[in-house]
């Protein structure tokens, strides 16, 4: 039987401790498991860069001008997921100083996909939730479009990552992806997942707000289109069995019930439930 392990975070263990616990309770009873621990950001997309890669330089800015000064670093990857999403008026006010060949931003998975200007840019999208008046909306998309034409950067995606810090990049000449992205790609999750009898991935809570959040839901998307049963382990779920089948699930199995409050998940209660899973998925 061969297994596709993936997780993030779960309680206390990054995205590779979580991972490694799972991979261990099915590796135990023989199957052949491929570990591809996935994050969108934070320590835990430092532990799977070292993976898929190992020796990247990985550089976390939590400012805007952090973020400025490490990219002329010229890291491989520069995780700004902590960043707040600046004014346009700063950015204009940043330097465009060539990135080194090869340097990737990583932004927020949901910024990956934004334009910065128009109707359903990042810009009009603030300016909503700001309140922002048309007049005031437009003449913001005004001086965007200016910004974006001296960078000589297309307004798609993801120039609108955090509101233009992504087409700030991009002029720079770095790339700008999301931490899900550079995992999927780095690993070849695609392939992988074609290969796989099973993907098991993992989150700390499985509610039905959030579904397990970016990485549950790009390896449930991968499942899906791989053919594949997609199981996940979590801190607690909050999921019936007919909700996770409606977004691809196939079970969801938790440390612990969903009334029990909030606790700090070990590697030990995770390898337990591991081991109770991994009794049902393998042959």
């Amino acid at each position: 039987m061969r297994v596709l392990v993936s997780c993030d975070r779960i309680g206390r263990l990054g995205p590779a401790g979580a991972s490694d616990a799972v991979a261990g309770a099915f590796a135990g009873r023989g199957a052949q498991v491929a570990v591809a621990p996935v994050s969108g950001g934070g320590e835990g997309l430092a532990e799977a860069v070292a993976r898929f890669s190992p020796g990247a330089r990985v550089l976390a800015a939590e400012n805007l001008r952090q973020a400025c000064d490490m990219l002329a670093e010229g890291p491989d990857y520069l995780d700004v997921t902590a960043v707040t999403a600046p004014e346009l008026g700063e950015l204009l006010e940043l330097p465009v100083t060539p990135a080194r060949a090869g340097t990737t931003m990583v932004v927020p998975h949901r910024e990956a996909g934004r334009a910065l200007t128009g109707l359903t840019g990042s810009l009009a999208e603030r300016g909503r939730e700001t309140g922002a008046g048309i007049a005031a909306a437009l003449a913001e998309d005004s001086r965007a479009a200016a910004w974006l034409e001296r960078l000589g950067v297309t307004d798609r995606a993801p120039a609108g990552a955090l509101c233009g810090l992504g087409a700030w990049a991009l002029g720079c000449g770095a790339r700008v992806a999301s931490g899900i992205r550079i995992c999927v790609d780095g690993y070849r999750l695609s392939e992988l997942a074609a290969k796989a009898d099973v993907i098991v991935t993992g989150t700390d809570v499985l509610d039905l707000h959030r579904r397990g959040g970016d990485v549950v839901a790009e390896l449930t998307r991968l499942g899906v289109e791989a053919l594949r049963p997609v199981v996940v382990v979590a801190g607690r779920n909050f999921v019936s069995s007919r909700e996770l089948r409606l977004a691809g699930i196939e079970e969801a199995h938790a440390v612990t019930p969903p009334g029990v409050g909030e606790i700090d998940i070990t590697a030990e209660q995770l390898e337990a439930l591991a081991q109770r899973v991994a009794g049902t998925w393998t042959w």
